[in-house]
């Protein structure tokens, strides 16, 4: 791919419908990284802990 890298962070339910997405705009397997449903009510430290269990994944999706 070219252009500007990226990925896309979804909740666990709504996986099949990102796949779905990519695959309706001719990018198939486009990345994402699934974090556990719900996010928005999480605390600021939940939310910290969560982001450092994705930054590796969301980093080497940025880097591939």
């Amino acid at each position: 791919m070219e252009g500007t890298p990226a990925t896309v962070m979804i909740t666990e339910p709504f996986q099949g419908l990102a796949a779905s997405f990519s695959s309706t705009l001719g990018l198939p397997g486009y990345h994402n990284v699934q974090v556990p449903h719900p996010i928005a009510s999480k605390d600021e430290d939940s939310l910290k802990t969560l982001a450092q269990r994705v930054v590796a994944t969301v980093e080497s999706q940025l880097i591939a």
